[in-house]
């Protein structure tokens, strides 16, 4: 397993800033239809373990997007920093909100069934499907919908 690693990141007009630990250096990143929709793109995230820290969390708007999942965002400039398990503490933060995305390795791609033809990446990388990512992250060891 890799090392864990500690985070902070920010929205782009900085009124969210955000501590906490990263489960490891591996970014992941989402093909479904709603982080395509909600980030304009595939979504690219690192999952996180233990508490976060916010500061500015009274900007912090939270998106119920379905029966498992939460996403944040801030209500002021709007930058998307966070997917969470609903009614728990388990974050997966974006990678771009990032302040330091160094030594960062793209390892995985989930919802590969999702991703539309017209983007590919270069990197090779573990392919999952949605369900199958679902399984694993709602039993607490994989990935976000």
């Amino acid at each position: 397993m890799a090392e864990s690693v500690g985070i902070t990141g920010h929205c782009l007009c900085g009124a969210v800033r955000y501590r906490t630990t990263a489960a490891s250096h591996d970014v992941q990143a989402c093909h479904c239809g709603m982080c395509r929709r909600w980030a304009g793109g595939p979504l690219m995230f690192l999952d996180t373990i233990g508490a976060v820290s916010f500061d500015g969390r009274e900007h912090v708007g939270i998106y119920r997007s379905s029966e498992t999942g939460e996403r944040g965002f801030c209500t002021r400039c709007g930058s998307v920093l966070f997917w969470k398990v609903a009614g728990e503490e388990r974050y997966t933060f974006t990678a771009g909100s990032l302040d330091d995305p160094v030594g960062l390795v793209f390892v995985k791609e989930i919802f590969i069934e999702d991703k539309p033809g017209f983007y590919d990446f270069a990197n090779a990388t573990e392919k999952v499907a949605g369900a199958e990512a679902m399984t694993a992250y709602v039993s607490g060891s994989g990935e976000p919908d």
